[in-house]
C-alpha cells in the first residue's frame, strides 16, 4: 500500500457532514469507530477498522449524504481521490468494489422497502405464470421466456406445473441470440433477455454500446429500476443482502455490445488499466448517489418535487460520463410511474412534469431535458 497521511479525531469530533460539499479524499478506519447518520431516513450505521468511508462523495464531487462522527478516538488513512489511480493492490481494489456494491445494496434496498407493498415470492411456484404474463403482457417476450425456463430447472420435479409453463412458452416469441465478436465480447440483440430475477449468472457485464433496462416485479406490476447507457457496469451476483426485490432481470433496449466476465476478470481488468479503475470506482458511486436521490424523491409529499428529483436523480447517471446540454431521455412517462411505483393516472403525472423548468415532452412520451446545466442549477435545493 502507498504510504498514506495519518489522520486523526477525538470520540465527538464530526468527521463528515451532511450536505457539505465533500473534500477530495476519503478515508480507511484504522482504529477506532465512527457512526453515520442522515436527516432523510431512519437508520444509522457504525463503521469500524479496515471500513471505508468518504470515498462516494469525493469521487462523484457531490455533497456528502450523511454525517460522519468518532464515538471513539479515532485514526484513519487519508486518501487523495487523484490517488485511486495509483492503487495496484489487487485485495485493496476488491475491497473498495466489495465495499461500494454492498453500500449500494444497502441504499437500493431501502429505495424498494418505501415504494414496494407486497413483493411475489420467487419461489412460489403458482407465482410463475403472473410474472411471467406481466413481462410479457408489457413487451419483454424474451425476459417471459427465460423467466419460465430458469423455473423448470429450478423445479423440474413439478410437473403439473410444468406442463402448464411449457405450454405457456409455446405463445413467446424468443430473441435473437448474441453474437462473439472476438474474446469475452458479445453483440446483443434489442428484446434479448440478459439474466433474470429467478436466476443468478455471477457474471459482470460492461456496456460497451447500447442500453439495458433493469427491471423487477412487485405488487402484481413490473418496476423499471434504471435504464443503464454505455460506459456502465451491472452484475448478476446473488445479492450480500437476503431481499428478494433486490433480484432482478435486465433486458437490452437497443442493439448493444456487450463485454462479459467474472468479478475476478474485472479486478485484473481494473489492476491493469487505472484510467478504467477510477472510472468504474466513479461509476458505481454514482449509481449509489442516484439512489439516494431516488429514496429523497419518494419521500416528498407533492408530485410535481418527487418528478423534480426523480429526474435529477436520472440524469446524474445520463451525464456521468457524456456531457450533453439538450437530452432525450430513453424513460417514457410510464417508466417514471414505475420507478415510483406510484398509483396515479399518467395524466396527472403530465400535467405535473409540463410544470417542470427545462423539461418537455415529445410525441412518443419520452422526456427531454432541454438544458441540463440549468436543470441542476435549477432544483439543486431540492437534493438537501
Amino acid at each position: 500500500m502507498e504510504k498514506y497521511k495519518l489522520v486523526k479525531y477525538k470520540k465527538g469530533d464530526i468527521i463528515l457532514k451532511n450536505s457539505q460539499i465533500a473534500k477530495d479524499c476519503f478515508y480507511i478506519i484504522l482504529k477506532g469507530k465512527v457512526i453515520s447518520y442522515n436527516s432523510f431516513y431512519d437508520n444509522s450505521y457504525i463503521y469500524k477498522m479496515g471500513n471505508i468511508i468518504g470515498l462516494i462523495a469525493a469521487i462523484t464531487k457531490e455533497p456528502y449524504y450523511s454525517t460522519v462522527e468518532a464515538i471513539e478516538d479515532t485514526e484513519l488513512f487519508e486518501i487523495k481521490v487523484e490517488n485511486i489511480n495509483k492503487i495496484n493492490n489487487k485485495h485493496l481494489i476488491n475491497k473498495i468494489l466489495n465495499y461500494l456494491s454492498f453500500i449500494l445494496e444497502v441504499w437500493v434496498s431501502k429505495y424498494y422497502t418505501l415504494i414496494v407493498k407486497n413483493k411475489i415470492d420467487l419461489y412460489n411456484k403458482e407465482e410463475i405464470l403472473t410474472m411471467a404474463s406481466i413481462y410479457k403482457n408489457n413487451g419483454f417476450t424474451d425476459a417471459s421466456y427465460r423467466l419460465c425456463s430458469s423455473y423448470i430447472k429450478l423445479f423440474s420435479n413439478n410437473d403439473n406445473i410444468n406442463n402448464n409453463v411449457k405450454e405457456f412458452m409455446k405463445t413467446l416469441i424468443t430473441s435473437k441470440e448474441p453474437e462473439n465478436i472476438g474474446g469475452n465480447s458479445y453483440k446483443m440483440y434489442k428484446g434479448y433477455c440478459i439474466y433474470n430475477e429467478l436466476e443468478t449468472t455471477n457474471h459482470v457485464y460492461y456496456i460497451r454500446s447500447g442500453r439495458i433496462g433493469i427491471y423487477n416485479i412487485a405488487d402484481s406490476s413490473y418496476i423499471t429500476r434504471i435504464l443503464y447507457p454505455a460506459q456502465f457496469i451491472i452484475d448478476d451476483y446473488a445479492p450480500s443482502l437476503e431481499y428478494k426485490t433486490l433480484f432482478t432481470t435486465a433486458v437490452v433496449l437497443e442493439d448493444s455490445i456487450i463485454d462479459i466476465m467474472t468479478k475476478e476478470e474485472l479486478i485484473k481488468m481494473l489492476h491493469d488499466n487505472s484510467e478504467l479503475k477510477f472510472q468504474i470506482i466513479k461509476m458505481i458511486s454514482m449509481k449509489v448517489i442516484s439512489t439516494i436521490l431516488k429514496i429523497k424523491s419518494i419521500k416528498k409529499t407533492e408530485l410535481k418535487d418527487r418528478l423534480i428529483l426523480l429526474i435529477y436523480a436520472i440524469l446524474k447517471i445520463e451525464t456521468l460520463f457524456y456531457e450533453k446540454t439538450y437530452i432525450r431521455l430513453y424513460y417514457k412517462i410510464e417508466d417514471i410511474k414505475n420507478m415510483m411505483h406510484y398509483n396515479a393516472d399518467i395524466n396527472e403525472i403530465i400535467n405535473a412534469l409540463k410544470n417542470i423548468e427545462y423539461l418537455e415532452i415529445d410525441s412518443f412520451n419520452y422526456i427531454i431535458i432541454t438544458n441540463t446545466d440549468k436543470y441542476f442549477k435549477e432544483y439543486e435545493n431540492y437534493t438537501n
